[in-house]
This record gives structure tokens, C-alpha cells and sequence, in this order.
């Protein structure tokens, strides 16, 4: 059995560092989401004194933290960092999943299931992965700002079909949009 997980290790590590080479050999710059793996990974089942709440199968939850892990992406993110100094960045991982890669929207309504992504202000359709994907290439994550104006009872002064949460758009300056 030990066998067995060392070569799964060894896997891992193999692939994690030709991966890592081809990203520092191939991007001038590399944006990886800013997830903080060891909460999520934390155990659910708590301890004697104060047990897990909010989790109904603890076994799934442990199977889902043996998933994060054997995938690697902390390894993935440092030694991409070593190969590659400098040019690596995290991006926020706040609102990247809401927010539409189109028109910058960030609305919680948008994402319709795990799987599919409706912008409610455009109607950009398009997978909820492949969406924060293009936010994090795009550098388009954190938190949004708060309103800069607001009139009497705390509502924008103009109405507008925009919302007060939308951000200045950036200037898209050499990054692909799909």
C-alpha cells in the first residue's frame, strides 16, 4: 500500500513539474485564482468538544478533501512561482464566478446551476468554469466596490439599468478574451 501511495505521489509531483516548465516556458505572465486550499480542505467532523456543523456526510466531505488534495494545486502554483519569478500572480478569488467576462456584471443570479453561467445584464451564456476562467486569465476578481453615489434612503441617484456594484471596466491590453 505504501508502494502505491509513493507512486501516486511521484505522479503527481512528475506532472506538476512538466506542467509548471510549460507554463513558465510558454506565458509571459501566469494568474493562478487565490483559493486558500487549507480551509477547504478542513475537516468537517470537528473535534469532541465542538463537532462539525453545516455537513450532513462527513464521508463526503472527506472524500472531497482527498480529491483537492491529490490534484496538487498548491505544489502547482509554487513551483510554477519558482520557474517562472515574477511573472506569476493570484487573483482574488471573490466574484469570480459571478462575474460575466463580457460586460464585467457581477450578479449572484447569474449563476444558474454548478455548470451554467447566464449574465443577467448581457444574456452571455457560457459555462460557470470556462467564465471564471476567462476572469482569472483576465486578472478580474475581488471584491466590488461600494456605491459612489447614492440619493435619499441609500439608492443611486439616477436610475439606471446598470447596477451600483458594477466596476470600472479595465482596459483589455493584450489578454484574449474567447
Amino acid at each position: 500500500m505504501a508502494r502505491l501511495k509513493a507512486r501516486e505521489a511521484d505522479r503527481r509531483k512528475d506532472w506538476c513539474e512538466k506542467t509548471s516548465t510549460m507554463l513558465a516556458r510558454t506565458y509571459r505572465l501566469v494568474r493562478f485564482e487565490k483559493l486558500n486550499i487549507k480551509n477547504m480542505t478542513r475537516s468537517a467532523s470537528g473535534t469532541t468538544e465542538q463537532p462539525g456543523r453545516q455537513v450532513r456526510q462527513v464521508r463526503q466531505k472527506a472524500g472531497l478533501n482527498r480529491a483537492i488534495l491529490a490534484q496538487g494545486w498548491g505544489l502547482l502554483r509554487q513551483r510554477t512561482g519558482h520557474k517562472a519569478p515574477g511573472r506569476v500572480e493570484d487573483v482574488p478569488a471573490p466574484y469570480t464566478s459571478l462575474r460575466c467576462s463580457v460586460c464585467g456584471w457581477i450578479d449572484k443570479n447569474s449563476r444558474k446551476s454548478q455548470a451554467e453561467f447566464v449574465c443577467s445584464f448581457c444574456c452571455f451564456t457560457c459555462n460557470a468554469d470556462t467564465n471564471a476562467a476567462i476572469n482569472v486569465a483576465a486578472g478580474q476578481g475581488g471584491i466590488p466596490r461600494p456605491r459612489r453615489s447614492a440619493g435619499a434612503g441609500g439608492m443611486p441617484a439616477a436610475t439606471s439599468r446598470r447596477s451600483s456594484i458594477r466596476e470600472p471596466q479595465p482596459n483589455w491590453v493584450g489578454i484574449p478574451l474567447f
